[in-house]
């Protein structure tokens, strides 16, 4: 669960595929699906599911827990920017 949040925020976040992220957001269907962290954390989990042959169940449990922490990862940045004001 822990690798399937760590490729989430990598793919979502991380500055290293920040030429890849802004072509594939040129397609709609992609765009949509790196600003929803539902959508991004099931396909994280599809990814994680075949290549390591885990629980066909990991999808759901890796949307709902990219989901959790993305939100906190967010509360806790707002938080940051309220008190650097």
């Amino acid at each position: 669960m822990i690798s399937c949040v760590g490729l989430h925020w990598i793919i979502k976040y991380g500055s290293i595929l920040n030429i890849p992220r802004n072509l594939i957001k040129k397609i709609p269907l992609f765009e949509n699906m790196l600003k929803c962290s539902l959508c991004l954390g099931f396909w994280v989990g599809v990814i994680v599911t075949l290549l390591t042959d885990h629980n066909i169940l990991l999808p759901v449990a890796s949307a709902g827990v990219c989901w959790f922490f993305d939100n906190i990862n967010n509360t806790l940045q707002s938080v940051e920017i309220k008190l650097d004001k």
